[in-house]
């Protein structure tokens, strides 16, 4: 005889929100320590967020069972930011845990550096020098990184675990992409000391 047959037996509490989780095998929302974030997210010059934003609306389809496309939000979360940080911040209020930080406002950052950033990387050196577009491009990625951080710091949480102690590691294939970054990185470092540093030659015109 089970307890719901039986009658004499105590009676259970609901479950929480994070304990539906827990048992259903999943968290409601991507789980990843802030470092781990940050180090892919600056080694992949941002590309990290489309995981990111995949990993967050797959989970969070299976969570609720809801109908939607985690790969549409993910390859256009501009349109989707805003969503995103309103669930995370509404399932931390429904779990009573405390944690202040403004979601509209973090996603507004994140919407804007994403298109100024895209906005840069397309104007051409007569309008925006290589240097200058350098600099901007890099506080961009800067504003897009912190908007992660604070989505991700409240996700955590709602998930139950706030120091991200379930993907906190490196892995074999974080590595590759933080080696290939690097070099890119390297790349780039490199073209930009040479338009510092090798002087334009003139060619008067004949």
């Amino acid at each position: 005889m089970n307890a719901q047959d039986n009658v004499y037996a105590p009676p259970q509490a609901s479950l929480t929100l994070e304990e539906v989780s827990e048992r259903s095998g999943f968290p409601p929302f991507y789980v990843v320590s802030i470092t781990k974030l940050v180090l892919l997210y600056v080694a992949t010059l941002g590309f990290y967020s489309l995981y990111w934003f995949w990993r967050h609306w797959t989970l969070h389809k299976r969570d609720k069972k809801l109908n939607i496309w985690p790969v549409p939000r993910s390859i256009f979360p501009i349109f989707f930011a805003h969503s995103l940080n309103e669930e995370i911040d509404y399932r931390l209020r429904r779990s009573d845990k405390g944690y202040k930080w403004s979601p509209g406002m973090w996603a507004t950052t994140y919407v804007v550096s994403a298109i100024g950033a895209r906005i840069v990387s397309r104007l051409p050196d007569s309008i925006l020098p290589a240097l200058p577009g350098f600099g901007i491009g890099i506080l961009l990625l800067v504003a897009n990184a912190l908007a992660l951080v604070h989505a991700q710091r409240a996700a955590n949480l709602a998930s139950g675990d706030p120091n991200a102690t379930g993907n906190s590691r490196l892995t074999a294939a974080n590595w590759v992409w933080l080696v290939l970054g690097g070099l890119y990185w390297v790349v780039i470092v490199l073209g930009i000391l040479t338009i510092i540093w090798v002087p334009t030659v003139y060619v008067p015109a004949s």
